[in-house]
């Protein structure tokens, strides 16, 4: 995420004139090539650019090709939170292509895809800021659906669906296009072939665009994520304080409170995963930006550049950069580790097997990966009260005669039978 002016531009005549000796033996003129190269901030940086950049476009394109392939499964797409996760991996491989991939073929071919035509520049701008603004906004969307399942229990039914999601997804595409769609026009190519800041909009790029760039893509949604998954956190942490009171009491409850409080703690982790790495990659660039004016000096007082801070700056600008594409390329990474359904889902991808999904009741169904509560604490209430409902010759199963649910190692089955048949419906949907 860089703005228009984060890439200090040196005519070949400046480097002249910091070359020339008059009145001595004139060496081979440099190029500004040749001076970058005396700087190993400068030859650090073109490594990283030309080696690593290639396999995080690789690896990130895999993973998220993977990604996309898993969540569109006819066993994951019925959950919202997964349609959100197929989106972002589009979003995430937009990034790549047109930053990461972009930027290599131009350490290797010594031209930028921008620069070859007014309309690349116009269009390849724009597909930068948008890329990296959807992929951020959509897993805000996520964060909040998330906790809304937790915290209305009763409402998430209505709103955690696939159909609200398509809409809230497609709003997101529609703001952030309008919002960004400015590129379209401000900016240009100039005589020397370079996308630059129109005449009447330079001082709107300067001032204006590197702010509100990196409010939309890091400081409001990192504000919002922290924020959504604090209360997340503590809503499962009062969960878990009232399945510890209540413990020992109900068997039947205590395996529907332990199915559901390993559930949530999985998509919790996912998302914390998720926010903290966006916050750890996405934040050196920003500050990068914020403070390139004033922390950097390109030229001196007698206005020859200044090689050396420029070489500083690239390398500083490189490893930023580098943060930030592993951002949109370690999704996968963390869906594998802490996604059970994921990590079954994509055996199934791969041993070419369509899943076949056990039949439950319309109830257990209902349990997505948005969290659901009402589907576990309804199953095993209604289970609970059809038993102290039956008949007594129904309910004495051991033969006791006596009308009362069963004890001992009749009830211990019901409870190990019902505990494992939650925890295996909730781990199939994480």
């Amino acid at each position: 995420m860089e703005t228009l002016n984060s890439t200090v531009m040196v005519n070949d005549s400046d480097v002249q004139d910091v070359t020339l000796d008059p009145g001595q033996d004139q060496p081979p003129v440099q190029t500004l090539e040749d001076i970058m190269n005396e700087f190993w901030e400068y030859r650090v940086s073109n490594i990283l650019g030309i080696y690593i950049f290639p396999i995080i476009v690789g690896l990130g394109t895999i993973g998220n090709l993977l990604s996309f392939l898993v969540f569109i499964r006819k066993s994951m797409r019925s959950s919202s939170t997964c349609f959100y996760m197929m989106v972002m991996a589009v979003a995430d491989t937009l990034v790549l292509y047109f930053n990461a991939l972009r930027k290599w073929l131009s350490f290797l071919n010594g031209y930028d895809a921008v620069t070859e035509s007014e309309i690349g520049c116009k269009i390849f701008t724009f597909l930068s800021y948008f890329s990296f603004a959807w992929s951020a906004w959509l897993l805000v969307a996520m964060t909040i659906e998330r906790f809304i399942a937790i915290h209305f229990p009763l409402k998430a039914p209505r709103i955690a669906t696939p159909g609200k999601a398509k809409k809230v997804i497609f709003a997101l595409f529609l703001i952030l296009f309008a919002w960004n769609c400015h590129f379209l026009w401000t900016v240009t190519m100039d005589d020397s072939n370079q996308c630059i800041p129109g005449e009447d909009y330079k001082k709107f790029h300067d001032y204006y665009v590197p702010w509100m760039d990196a409010f939309v893509y890091s400081f409001i949604p990192f504000a919002v994520l922290i924020t959504f998954n604090i209360l997340i956190i503590r809503d499962t942490s009062i969960a878990m304080r009232n399945r510890r009171t209540l413990r020992g009491r109900n068997p039947l409850r205590d395996a529907q409170t332990d199915s559901r409080a390993q559930f949530h703690q999985r998509l919790t982790i996912i998302l914390l995963s998720v926010s903290f790495t966006f916050l750890v990659c996405s934040c050196p660039k920003v500050v990068l930006i914020a403070i390139r004016d004033t922390q950097f000096q390109f030229y001196f007082d007698n206005g020859i550049p200044n090689f050396h801070e420029i070489a500083k700056y690239v390398f500083v600008s490189r490893l930023s950069d580098l943060f930030l594409y592993i951002n949109h390329s370690f999704n996968f990474v963390l869906y594998s580790i802490h996604g059970k359904k994921f990590r079954k889902e994509m055996k199934n991808l791969f041993l070419c097997r369509n899943h076949d999904i056990r039949r439950r009741s319309t109830i257990s169904m209902s349990l997505d990966v948005t969290g659901h509560r009402v589907s576990n604490e309804t199953a095993l209430s209604t289970v609970a009260s059809v038993m102290e409902n039956q008949p007594s010759d129904m309910r004495d199963q051991n033969g006791t005669g006596n009308g009362q649910i069963p004890h001992g190692d009749g009830i211990q089955a019901t409870s190990n039978g019902l505990r494992n048949g939650f925890l295996d419906m909730t781990n199939n949907y994480v």
